[in-house]
């Protein structure tokens, strides 16, 4: 199976938000978004994309690890589950939340709430509080954690809700004897990033800690906006930890995505990593293996 994923696609925004809501961090963001941003994160870079994944990946799964708008206006996540809907089903998209997903305090009725169908819809009874969640495609358990917070101007950090870790903990331990493919994806990364990790995942050896106590096989994220390879070591395994470049980003300057071919070969999981890049010149993708992974 594939899996393909992309991240921090920052979909521009196509209306002008009301001044009563940009009385807060959102101001910052929209001068930055007209000044700078709307340069760099372009709708056609995603559409090249996310039609190169509807073309090759038909039959596989697709990861969106967060930063999905920019201001976390309600209006942004309609246009957003508007925008998706026209590449993905339901079933063939998973979406976690990221820093700019959560912008500011906003309830997940006026926000996340209209991208539900990307989420895990099991559990009516937990609809406002929908992470951590699991799920499974052809043995290969997909875990989405989020992240997302507010934080002050000019910060970017993360932080996993001890109520998540504790749901996190319920849910490895259910899928422990099940002999599945784990694969967590979070936004924001498990080693350090800015100043002190002042941009990074402020509570990450918790988490880290939560999950060293089961079988994991591959990390990813988002939120560096760009390509990057760490590992950390659970069970004296190193599980690679892979963050995806921004899937909006100038195609001149190399757009891309990854994908992970996860199969079961001698009752063995075996994982193989590709990047996907744009070939300005041909305007095709190609794709190069990045990665081999055989797990005992």
């Amino acid at each position: 199976m594939i899996i393909s994923h992309t991240s921090d696609i920052h979909l521009p925004l196509t209306f002008k938000p009301n001044i009563s809501s940009l009385f807060n961090k959102r101001v910052i963001g929209y001068i930055n978004h007209n000044s700078n941003r709307k340069n760099v994160h372009k709708l056609e870079n995603i559409e090249l994309i996310l039609n190169d994944i509807k073309l090759k990946n038909k039959t596989g799964h697709t990861i969106l690890s967060g930063d999905i708008v920019n201001l976390s206006l309600e209006e942004e996540f309609i246009n957003a589950n508007e925008f998706l809907g026209k590449y993905f089903t339901k079933n063939n998209l998973s979406i976690i939340p990221g820093n700019h997903d959560a912008y500011v305090n906003i309830k997940y009725k006026n926000s996340l709430s209209h991208l539900a169908n990307y989420l895990d819809d099991c559990d009516s009874t937990n609809q406002d509080r929908p992470f951590p969640y699991i799920k499974k495609i052809k043995n290969i358990a997909l875990i989405g954690i989020s992240t997302a917070v507010p934080s002050p101007p000019f910060m970017c950090w993360g932080r996993v809700s001890n109520e998540q870790l504790i749901k996190l903990e319920e849910i490895l331990s259910s899928i422990e004897k099940e002999n599945n493919f784990v694969l967590l994806f979070l936004h924001h990364p498990l080693h350090h990033y800015g100043a002190f990790n002042l941009k990074g995942l402020l509570n990450k050896e918790e988490l880290i800690e939560t999950i060293s106590k089961f079988n994991i096989h591959l990390i990813i994220h988002g939120h560096l906006h760009r390509e990057i390879h760490n590992s950390i070591q659970i069970k004296e395994v190193p599980v690679p930890c892979i963050g995806a470049p921004s899937g909006s980003k100038d195609k001149n300057s190399g757009l891309s995505y990854l994908e992970y071919q996860i199969d079961k070969i001698n009752d063995k999981w075996n994982l193989k990593v590709y990047r996907r890049e744009y070939n300005v010149n041909d305007e095709i993708f190609e794709s190069l293996i990045l990665k081999e992974v055989s797990y005992d």
